[in-house]
């Protein structure tokens, strides 16, 4: 059972239908993860407040300085993905700020968006891996 992986959010429905759960790849297990570490608000997991990013610290902090900005996320995502993702070695951390136009009939707004790239090499396997994802920006959600 050791390298036996979930699919998250678990589906309690399938739990009590007595069906098993959805077993994922250790690449994407570790997706699920990394994405869950950059997206969890610092104290939302009671049992460890420092668990999550900066990121919605900044989230709504859009008139800073950008590239002060970027270093700080950055930052934040490389030492909370290496402190708390121990099946894999993090090599570097990319992120790129961009803007997208979004058409809310009959309104358009234009979003920031974050583009984070974690690399890293998979303790168990040696291989190189990489996590890429898009999130917006002011309010934060995924692209």
């Amino acid at each position: 059972m050791k390298d036996l992986y979930y699919k998250i959010p678990i589906d309690y429905k399938r739990i009590t239908e007595g069906q098993d759960l959805r077993k994922v790849t250790l690449e994407e297990s570790l997706a699920q993860y990394i994405s869950l570490v950059i997206t969890t608000i610092f104290g939302e997991y009671k049992y460890d407040t420092e668990f999550g990013t900066v990121i919605w610290d900044a989230d709504f902090n859009l008139l800073s300085n950008i590239n002060q900005l970027k270093d700080k996320i950055k930052e934040s995502v490389y030492e909370k993905v290496k402190k708390y993702e121990k099946r894999m070695t993090i090599t570097d951390v990319s992120l790129a700020i961009g803007e997208d136009t979004i058409e809310y009939n009959p309104n358009i707004r234009i979003k920031k968006r974050l583009d984070i790239v974690v690399y890293g090499v998979i303790k168990k396997t040696n291989e190189p891996y990489y996590y890429k994802s898009s999130y917006y920006l002011a309010p934060f959600s995924y692209k």
